[in-house]
């Protein structure tokens, strides 16, 4: 191959530099191959031999040849007159003439009038596509990777009217047959040809077809092989006046960046004390049992546990972690909860027990506040990650779009949604779960909304074969036949067709163990019965729900810990406010999700270290919150008083009374007792009904027994609230009320799954032809919609009508935090990190009567008069952000006045009925 053609061209410490590109080829080629062979895992290599049609016996060394050879022609695109005149990003035109002397001096001829005329652009894998398909004749399954190697599949006839249409961007010339563009076409096919022998393949026949999700993961790899090989720390641009590079290349490059990452897992097998050497402790009955099973499975794919809270799932699920990686060849883990805080709750469990396990691991903490968990910011990077501490993280992997490519990651699900989400570099997404052991904890706690997103992503990891354990207090009976079904049809078979138990679509047994064993799906439910804990139920009805001080006076005489949560921010942060009033501001602590991000987070530690295991517990304490406080915080109540909410839900919120039973509590506190708010008579107050379906609380009241057993009547009661069961009701107007919620409620979730429809990824396709290819994989009906990343994690949470900002407070010559005195100098690279942690979600009551969109635009137009110097700083680039005055208040569109202060987080204050959030 000739070697004037380039790759990449900059400046580097204002000295002109370059990368011809058939260095970039070889790079790529060398780092795709060595990536299949060292990186991907077993498991992976496993689902691409199945995945492939082939008359080759030897599969392995296809698929390595395969990869090296996508990475030998992904940029040949690149050798065409459009991109070789292209000027450097760094606009320098000194290195642009040395580059087009180059060209010259090989013999290209009229450079200076192309250059003169230059108009029409085609993107160099739009014309890769084009040169592989159309001029080389190799299958669409693989000229489509090539198409999408920018993070988005081409369609075929993109593809053509863009290459047709431009001949001359990609020959000089619209004469194809002219001396100016053979000359182009005899330096592509050299390229071709050069890529074909080095990769051993003799003609285009022996290039094999590859099905669908095949195709995904390969172009996952081509687009992470071309990443490393771009990356300048591993693969430096050489001087100008040269085109010849170290030998050893290559060798350096794949082995700076290997070393970076911690040696690859081999997960033990189960042995009986693997629980004692992991955490220290010997098993439950209910763990030991689980384990025992999921040892004997020969052929996994999904295991749900559904099992009370405080039964130990965490621990048993990493210990099947470890049994599944070795039973399907896989070398890392994804651990997703439903929230920031309970992925950061579970972050620590999950580096104690990587410690304990044998060798050295990278592990990553994916969502937006990761940084603020003190234990992964304190983690040693990868240059130290050989260190005695054995637990590290890996640097390469910092970056969004890569971070799922570690090893060892623990985030929220919206990790696992997204991987439903029609979004560009998706195939990134699809490839580092495909590597690991997937475990969703609280699958309770999605929506119908959300679980649209959750279907789709579990049928895909099904289709790669990746072993999904899912956790849950308990799950109503037909959503988790749901979950086992989308499994089940991603991974090839027929739903309706697997042996299953007997009383599959009615079981109620607790705790309740359903996996498969290849198409045969079991359930395991033998476990010796607990006598649990009977918990009183005490509802009040709406308008004994007033005043709820009195009741507090009546249960606790100043002693102990009272438990309020309350369905939204605006009723809690009124409530605390009567609390502080008649116990004193000391004895009230309040949590819910309008605080800034820092605040909340202390906030939570706090509680866990006064009211958590083995916490020094006050004398007196009322503990007031929304939501966040039902969600995995290992917290105990003495007494618990709660809005209404659906069942499960309400059981949630049981499971924080009573919680420890060594916890010393008052005499007449020491049997648990709940008081749940506006229930009865079917009158509920109208915040609730802002959050819950009426349906689901209609339900809820009318189910609630005067006594709960823990764990006991948690299946069953969940069972009961969520059936079609028919209700007994006398009442004419409250059947008449019923019928029309359950009308509304069906009617919301269609509306809500045809939302998901636009952007949620398609099922795969499992048949292996040149027509199943990934042209479509990503298009959406909505042409010209392109997810931010902002946007995304809306989209799968169904929470586009919410806006993020960074919340800081006016001080002498500019800001500062709330909790930290002094202005702040937002270039200093610390400071920025710590600016981006003080976000805060604007409550819905900021928008009405104004509309999201008008407020974004109010909040840019803020952005660009007081934070222009935030555009050079990569932590707050593009974040949106308010200063709050002295008197801590900021005004929007002279409408709205927001109020913040660190006691009872954020406040709209304006009246109006709409604004009771």
């Amino acid at each position: 191959m000739e070697k004037y053609l380039w790759a990449k061209k900059n400046l580097v410490d204002g000295v002109p530099m370059w990368l011809p590109l058939t260095v970039h080829l070889n790079d790529t080629a060398e780092i795709c191959g060595l990536l299949y062979e060292h990186w991907l895992s077993d498991g992976v290599k496993y689902f691409l031999e199945k995945a492939i049609i082939s008359d080759v016996e030897n599969k392995e060394d296809l698929l390595k040849n395969l990869c090296k050879f996508l990475g030998a022609v992904h940029d040949i695109g690149k050798a065409t007159p459009i991109f070789q005149t292209k000027q450097s990003f760094c606009g320098d035109r000194e290195l642009d003439n040395l580059i087009n002397e180059k060209l010259r001096q090989a013999g290209f001829k009229e450079v200076d009038k192309y250059i003169a005329e230059r108009k029409n652009n085609v993107l160099h894998n739009i014309s890769g596509q084009y040169f592989l398909n159309k001029c080389f004749k190799v299958n669409l399954c693989v000229a489509n990777i090539i198409g999408a190697h920018h993070g988005r599949p081409i369609s075929q006839e993109q593809v053509m009217s863009a290459c047709e249409s431009f001949t001359s961007s990609l020959y000089q010339d619209d004469n194809e047959k002219s001396s100016l563009a053979m000359f182009w076409k005899e330096k592509q096919r050299g390229i071709f040809d050069w890529a074909m022998e080095a990769c051993n393949f003799s003609c285009v026949e022996d290039l094999p077809l590859i099905s669908q999700p095949g195709q995904v993961i390969l172009s996952g790899l081509l687009i992470m092989a071309d990443w490393i090989a771009s990356n300048e720390k591993y693969f430096p641009l050489i001087p100008i006046d040269t085109d010849t590079v170290d030998p050893d290349r290559v060798e350096k490059g794949f082995t700076k960046w290997y070393r970076d990452r911690a040696e690859t897992w081999e997960p033990e097998s189960y042995c009986n004390d693997i629980y004692q050497k992991r955490f220290g402790f010997e098993p439950r009955e209910v763990q030991k049992k689980v384990s025992d099973i999921i040892s004997k499975i020969d052929n996994p794919g999904i295991v749900i546990m559904e099992a009370p809270m405080g039964i130990g799932k965490t621990e048993t699920a990493l210990v099947a972690v470890e049994e599944l990686a070795k039973k399907t060849n896989r070398t890392g883990i994804f651990f997703g909860l439903p929230t920031q805080a309970t992925s950061n709750g579970i972050f620590s469990r999950v580096e104690d027990w990587l410690k304990h396990c044998e060798g050295e691991k990278s592990i990553r903490l994916i969502h937006g506040k990761a940084q603020l968990n003190d234990q992964f910011a304190n983690l040693p990077k990868s240059r130290n990650i050989h260190s005695e501490d054995s637990v590290g993280v890996n640097e390469w992997f910092a970056g969004r779009k890569v971070a799922i490519l570690d090893d060892f990651t623990v985030g929220t699900v919206d990790q696992v949604l997204l991987a439903a989400l029609k979004q560009k570099h998706l195939m990134l997404r699809h490839l580092g779960f495909a590597n690991k052991v997937v475990v969703i904890d609280e699958v309770h706690a999605y929506d119908a909304y959300m679980s649209v997103y959750l279907y789709q992503a579990l049928m895909w990891l099904g289709a790669y074969g990746v072993p999904v354990i899912l956790l849950s207090a308990t799950l109503p009976i037909s959503k988790r036949n749901e979950l086992l079904k989308q499994y089940m049809v991603g991974a090839g078979y027929r739903f309706k067709k697997l042996d299953k138990p007997q009383d599959f679509d009615n079981n109620e047994n607790y705790p309740l163990l359903t996996y498969n064993d290849g198409e045969k799906i079991n359930q395991f439910s033998d476990f010796s019965q607990e006598c649990g804990t009977d918990y009183k139920v005490i509802p009040k009805a709406k308008d004994e729900s007033e005043n709820i001080v009195d009741l507090i006076n009546e249960l606790t005489t100043n002693v102990g810990i009272v438990g309020v949560i309350l369905n939204t921010v605006k009723k809690s942060q009124k409530f605390a406010e009567q609390c502080v009033n008649a116990f004193g501001e000391k004895n009230v602590e309040l949590l819910h999700s309008s605080f800034i991000a820092t605040d909340r987070y202390k906030k939570e530690q706090e509680l866990i270290n006064t009211i958590g295991k083995n916490g020094k517990r006050p004398k007196f304490k009322i503990i007031i919150g929304t939501q966040v406080i039902e969600q995995s915080l290992d917290i105990d109540f003495d007494v618990l008083i709660t809005d209404l909410a659906p069942m499960d839900l309400l059981l949630q919120r049981m499971g924080r009374l009573h919680r420890h039973s060594d916890t010393k509590r008052p005499e007449n506190l020491k049997k648990p007792q709940v008081y749940i708010l506006n229930c009865g008579n079917y009158d509920f107050d109208e915040a609730s009904t802002y959050v819950y379906a009426k349906y689901l609380l209609f339900r809820t009241e009318y189910f609630l027994p005067n006594k709960v057993n823990l764990p006991n009547d948690i299946s069953h009661l969940v069972q009961l609230v969520y059936s079609d069961n028919a209700l007994n009701l006398s009442d004419d107007s409250l059947k008449k009320d019923y019928t029309t919620y359950q009308g509304k409620y069906n009617a919301d979730i269609d509306k809500k799954e045809q939302q998901a429809e636009v952007y949620r990824l398609v099922k795969p396709l499992k048949k292996i032809s040149q027509e199943k290819n990934l042209s479509d994989w990503i298009k959406n009906s909505n042409h010209s919609a392109e997810l931010s990343d902002v946007n995304a994690y809306a989209q799968v949470r169904d929470s586009a009508d919410s806006v993020e900002v960074i919340a800081l407070k006016k001080c002498e010559g500019g800001y500062e935090f709330f909790d930290k005195s002094g202005k702040l100098d937002p270039t200093d690279n610390k400071t920025a990190m710590e600016i981006a942690k003080r976000t805060i979600q604007l409550p819905s009551a900021t928008y009405y009567g104004i509309g999201i969109d008008e407020v974004i635009k109010e909040l840019e137009k803020y952005y660009l008069k007081h934070f222009q110097d935030w555009n050079q700083q990569s932590w707050l680039k593009g974040s949106l952000a308010i200063i709050f005055d002295q008197n801590d208040e900021f005004s929007l569109l002279n409408k709205k006045i927001l109020r913040y202060n660190n006691k009872y987080g954020l406040k709209v204050v304006t009246e109006d009925i709409n604004e009771r959030l």
